[in-house]
């Protein structure tokens, strides 16, 4: 019974994906800026669900101009790794390089002997990523708690009420009859496909996100269509201030931080009205909060805006003076052992007996330390590092994935003027030994046919993605001796190019992008607002779908049912998963099994005992990762941090009415502000036309149109706005 019921499990995973999965060529679905290597990797499924398909490249291979039909470069395609199967993947692999193509415009790949082998359309340009991060940064306005997601903002589809105002009286888990506790703790994020707020993680997206800021500020823009828009502050930093607004509430008078909070958690967010739970500071979540205020008001004072920077700068210095003098206090949420069964989700607490875990816990510090030294320029906040940094794994000969952000430590400590040099030094051997080693980083990067070595296809292995590229774009500008800045920022943007189509998937790893688009992007991920059986569960069939702009958690080697689903007996009794009924929940949608590690996904959402979050759960972790990488590759647009000082007269920023008709065969639009850009798109999301242009009034010419119902998207300097018309 269990081995019949596993191999017909085994074949839906296959039909199910054969179905939505003919993809042999694949390209980044957004596109490619001009002056970036454009290599489409091309594949033939060996091993996995889909190795009944098959496909052998012809010796030329086209570029063909969508617009005209035309081929505009042709080549043949080089085999990778002499023909021998790629191990992730379990495909062959060949590489069709266009990188000398640079003429701006609409394209896609196709076989020159087979013309039903070809790839999504994609664009290049320079500017092809731009609306990319701002969908990604949009993700967490969805994501916020404590306010009503209005229509002119969230869209139609997915407009809610006002959720959580329960926050404003949260009682703490341990004494929860006692009124006198009660505390506001407002505000902040839904911190993944779970409602629960962690102010240890909060903390590192409040840094992420002023990291990106800092590194390329005019990579961000004021309208993003979020309700801060148009008050001249880029939008990724009124989402900054958002959280850190949140975690201002959760700060006792002494500097503790409170360490997590429990929501109530029902589809859509609005309708949840149970109690809001929340537990005890730590010095975890105390040490991140100090890092964010410190770094917040560092960003602060540069916009001079100093009396939010001084109220950021006094909440960082009570947080750390608190977490000094209280480094082992503990707070387990969701624990048996500890009381806290039902508080939050995912475990925020670390053991301090745990070596590998001790390094988490004094990174917090340091961290902390670091973005206070930025803050003050005090040398003594150096030195917790200077007296530590040899507890690091990176100075004992090893580093991973998993280190990242203590990669970045090192990068951001040899950056500061009072860094000693005999540790800059000592850093920079290390890292470049590192990076250089045969298994891990740029040494293995070219064993990877879809040009994005990752070590590990753990969860949350588009994180790690966003890491590496993140990382190389850093390490190239580091000025070290040994790393070549030239490959490091070559192989950056194929991370990118993996998130957005070049995987054994040929998807893009986003949720609903078609109106970006995306031809295929995530249909379905696990979130308690897009649940099992709401009108978001997934597109398609009269179904919204979750937003746009989620960054799902990735292929995860390691994904499996729940254990109880191997219990069966030979009758399908009670035992297992405790009834018939939850037996056959195991069965009820396929899943992937012992695939190639890159294989390892599918795009759907289930909960226990499938356990999807496993692989579709998105997390504020793995988005903030995403915008810090792809804001290295927009256009600028935005303005220098100089040019953001000037005092704002009113942060009213509703969105500007716009009026857009056909006219025959004229498209009339009448903004009240300057219009940046028009986009035509067809039922199917295919884009067909797009006009560049700074007026408020518009004629423009569609007579190439035929008639027909069509999206027209509108980017002004206030909002983006997208209206269905029809053309008669």
């Amino acid at each position: 019974m269990c081995m019949l019921k596993k191999i017909i499990a085994s074949s839906l995973f296959l039909s199910a994906n054969l179905l939505a999965q003919d993809v042999f060529i694949t390209v980044d679905q957004f596109g490619y800026r001009p002056g970036d290597s454009k290599v489409a990797v091309l594949r033939d499924p060996v091993v996995g669900y889909d190795s009944l398909l098959s496909y052998t490249p012809s010796s030329v291979i086209n570029l063909i101009d969508s617009a005209t039909g035309e081929v505009v470069f042709s080549g043949a395609p080089v085999a990778f790794n002499g023909g021998a199967i790629d191990s992730v993947s379990g495909d062959k692999i060949w590489w069709f390089d266009f990188s000398s193509v640079t003429t701006p415009g609409t394209y896609y790949v196709q076989d020159a002997s087979e013309a039903s082998k070809k790839s999504f359309n994609f664009h290049i340009r320079e500017d092809v990523y731009n609306d990319i991060l701002k969908a990604a940064v949009r993700v967490l306005y969805y994501q916020r708690v404590g306010i009503a997601k209005e229509a002119i903002y969230a869209g139609t589809e997915w407009a809610d009420g006002m959720n959580h105002a329960q926050d404003t009286k949260a009682r703490y888990f341990l004494d929860s009859t006692n009124a006198s506790l009660e505390r506001d703790v407002s505000g902040g994020w839904f911190d993944a496909g779970d409602y629960n707020k962690y102010t240890d993680w909060n903390g590192n997206y409040v840094e992420t996100l002023l990291m990106a800021f800092l590194e390329r500020p005019k990579a961000f823009t004021d309208d993003y269509g979020i309700p801060e828009s148009g008050n001249g502050i880029p939008d990724i930093l009124d989402e900054a201030k958002w959280g850190l607004d949140h975690i201002l509430r959760l700060q006792y008078e002494d500097g503790a931080v409170i360490s997590v909070v429990g929501e109530d958690e029902v589809s859509p967010p609005s309708a949840a009205t149970g109690r809001t739970y929340y537990g005890a500071p730590n010095a975890l979540g105390t040490y991140s909060a100090a890092k964010a205020f410190a770094i917040g008001a560092y960003v602060a004072r540069l916009l001079k805006k100093d009396v939010y920077s001084e109220t950021l700068a006094d909440a960082a210095l009570r947080a750390f003076n608190w977490a000094e003098s209280h480094q082992d206090s503990l707070f387990y949420n969701n624990d048996a052992s500890h009381g806290t069964s039902g508080l939050a989700a995912g475990q925020q607490e670390v053991t301090p007996a745990d070596d590998e875990v001790t390094c988490v816990r004094l990174l917090n510090r340091v961290e902390a330390s670091f973005r206070l030294y930025q803050l003050t320029e005090d040398p003594l906040y150096l030195k917790i590092f200077e007296n530590n940094y040899t507890q690091f794994p990176l100075m004992n000969g090893w580093g991973d994935q998993y280190r990242y952000e203590q990669h970045l430590m090192f990068l951001l400590y040899r950056s500061f003027k009072d860094a000693k040099a005999n540790i800059k030094t000592e850093i920079d051997e290390r890292l470049v030994k590192l990076m250089n080693k045969s298994a891990d980083f740029m040494g293995a990067f070219a064993t990877d046919g879809y040009r994005s070595f990752i070590r590990d296809y753990n969860w949350g292995s588009n994180s790690a993605k966003s890491s590496y590229g993140t990382l190389y774009m850093r390490l190239a500008e580091s000025g070290i001796s040994g790393i070549d800045p030239e490959t490091y920022q070559a192989a950056a943007p194929e991370y990118l190019h993996y998130i957005h189509g070049v995987n054994p998937f040929g998807h893009v790893y986003m949720t609903n992008m078609s109106q970006y688009g995306a031809e295929k992007s995530l249909t379905q991920i696990y979130h308690k607002w897009f649940d099992v059986g709401t009108k978001w569960d997934y597109v398609g069939e009269g179904k919204f779908g979750p937003a746009p702009g989620y960054v799902s958690g990735g292929a995860n080697k390691r994904y499996a049912w729940d254990a109880c689903c191997a219990k069966y007996d030979a009758d399908n009794s009670v035992k297992g998963c405790g009834s018939v009924a939850n037996n056959q929940l195991c069965y009820a949608q396929d899943r992937p099994i012992a695939e190639p590690s890159a294989k390892m996904y599918k795009d759907f959402n289930a909960g226990w005992p499938l356990n999807s979050w496993q692989l579709t759960e998105p997390s504020l972790g793995y988005q903030t990762k995403y915008i810090h990488l792809i804001s290295r590759f927009v256009e600028e647009r935005g303005k220098d941090i100089s040019e953001l000082t000037t005092p704002i007269k009113s942060s009213v920023n509703k969105p500007l009415p716009l009026i857009a008709k056909f006219v025959g065969n004229k498209l009339e639009i009448a903004s009240e502000t300057s219009v940046r850009s028009v986009r035509i798109f067809d039922v199917n999301n295919k884009e067909m036309m797009r006009f560049n242009e700074n007026r408020g009034t518009l004629s423009l010419d569609v007579s190439t149109l035929r008639a027909g119902v069509y999206g027209i998207r509108v980017s002004t300097d206030k909002n983006t706005i997208t209206k269905i018309l029809a053309k008669y």
